[in-house]
Parts: structure tokens; C-alpha cells; sequence
């Protein structure tokens, strides 16, 4: 998982930019009237964001029992994502936000839309709230649905305010299968408490994170096979383990939980694939 900064977004102009264009008046004004109330949610997100419990905050199917739950998903669906829409221009620099267009919650694939951190069908009065928007890849978002914490343990990484990019916790093992096969599992940080390194576990089970990445390693395993043999013939083990230390140790310095690093550091620690594993 990928940290990003919060959207430098006011929530309440957001909102009102959203929906400047209703035509029907009567719900128009209902929009309008609960305006203080979405700003007011919109703190309260921000308060628990800082404690990391969102867990805490009440689903509901309406706003002020003025707007529905279905009418919210609208303003988000026909008045933010929309190209032409008044709120595009919001949902366009938070979708560009992540470097490189790539999807912050698995960290590989590219971004294709936002993902509601909680889902837009349980909590209408944030469907635009911008810290609640994150840029996501369609299987990551697919993936979490409407999925709401129950407990403080229960809760995906938020990448605009979870940063866990300090320490590994991504780990791999080689299996010697033929070909060679990589898995990928969390380990605890001794840094992090409890609660963090069980949200990191849950992040990386709920996303299906291990199917990913290791669906990922033997095409890129079998792109790398020949340089190996070279090195192999050239210098033997330690020929081919060199080679996979230096490419962990660079994968590393840009992203220390990057699926690659841990691939390579897996491979370069296991002596049988460094023994020719690699042409299994």
C-alpha cells in the first residue's frame, strides 16, 4: 500500500459545486437544506480519520430524513464522475493524484476510478467527501464493494492517512516447483502496534493481494531466465545471487514493500533456485 496526501479540497464547496445544476426545484432545495450537515459529517470523518475509527461511524440510509441514500449516490454518479458534470474537475485531480497512475491499494495496477474508503451505499451524506475518495484500480474497488469495518481491526489501509512504508512487512518465499513459484505473505512490524499490524494483515487477505503478486512472478521470472543462465555459466551461485541482491536492494529504495523487492529478495535467499531453480 501506497501513501498519498489528503486532497486539499474544501468538502462543503464540493458538495454545492455538485449539485448547482439540479433542476427540480423541491429537491434542489432538500440538497441545499442538508449542506451544514454534510460539512458537519464531513469533520466528524476527519476526526475519526485521525483515530483510525471509522469503524465508529453510523451507517444511514437517508440525510436529515430529507435526501435518500439513492438520491446521494446521484450526486456522486450523474454530478462528479460525469464528464461533463459540475464536479468532474474534482473527481479528475483526485483520481490524477497517485504517482504514476498507479492504484495506491494494491500498489501495481493503474488507476481507473475512485473508490469510496466507506461505501457511498451505507454512508450518502460523504459520497463526495474528498478524503473519503481514493484513486483505485476497478479490481481493488471491486474487491472492497460495500464493505463496511465493524472493528478497529476490520479496516483496509487509508493511504491519505496510514503510512506504513517506514518498515517491511511484505515478505515472499520461493517454492520449488517447475517452474519456480514465489508466494507472498505479512509479516509483524516490531515498530507498529497491534492493531496496525493486524489492519496491514486484513488489507492485504481482503484485497487478495498474494493472488495478485503471484500471478505477476512467473512472467517476470521467465523474462529475467536467460540472463540467469549467462550469469550462471559466468559465475555460478553467487554469480546469480549478486545479481538478485542488487536488484532487491533498488527495488527497495523506491518502494520498500513493493511486490518486486520482495520477489527478489525471496529469490536471491534461496540457494536452489540460485543453483539453477531458475531453468526448473
Amino acid at each position: 500500500m501506497r501513501t498519498l496526501p489528503k486532497p486539499d479540497l474544501d468538502p462543503k464547496e464540493v458538495y454545492l459545486t455538485c449539485i448547482s445544476r439540479v433542476k427540480d426545484s423541491e429537491l434542489k432545495a432538500n440538497f441545499e437544506a442538508i449542506a451544514d450537515t454534510v460539512e458537519l459529517d464531513a469533520d466528524s470523518y476527519e476526526v475519526h480519520s485521525q483515530n483510525r475509527t471509522w469503524y465508529l461511524i453510523d451507517e444511514s440510509d437517508n440525510v436529515d430524513d430529507l435526501v435518500s441514500q439513492d438520491e446521494m449516490e446521484k450526486v456522486y454518479t450523474n454530478r462528479m464522475v460525469g464528464k461533463k458534470s459540475p464536479g468532474r474537475k474534482y473527481y479528475d485531480e483526485i483520481r490524477q493524484s497517485s504517482p504514476h497512475n498507479i492504484c495506491p491499494l494494491c500498489g501495481h495496477r493503474p488507476v481507473e476510478q475512485l473508490d469510496h474508503f466507506l461505501p457511498k451505499a451505507k454512508f450518502p451524506s460523504i459520497v463526495v467527501l474528498p478524503i473519503n475518495l481514493i484513486p483505485s484500480c476497478e479490481k481493488c474497488n471491486k474487491t472492497k464493494l460495500v464493505d463496511v469495518p465493524n472493528t478497529q481491526e476490520e479496516q483496509t489501509l487509508h493511504p491519505y492517512y496510514d503510512d506504513v512504508t517506514q518498515y517491511q512487512w511484505l515478505f515472499a518465499e520461493v517454492h520449488e516447483t517447475s517452474p519456480a513459484s514465489v508466494c507472498f505473505f505479512t509479516r509483524e512490524v516490531q515498530q507498529f502496534d497491534d492493531e496496525l499490524n493486524r489492519r496491514i494483515q486484513y488489507h492485504f487477505i481482503k484485497l487478495e493481494l498474494n493472488t495478485l503478486y503471484a500471478s505477476q512472478t512467473g512472467a517476470y521470472i521467465s523474462e529475467i531466465k536467460y540472463r540467469l543462465i549467462d550469469l550462471y555459466k559466468k559465475g555460478g551461485v553467487d554469480e546469480v545471487q549478486s545479481y538478485l541482491v542488487e536488484e532487491e536492494k533498488s527495488r527497495k529504495r523506491n518502494h520498500i514493500n513493493s511486490w518486486q523487492r520482495a520477489m527478489f529478495q525471496a529469490l536471491a535467499k534461496s540457494g536452489w533456485f540460485c543453483d539453477g531453480g531458475f531453468n526448473a
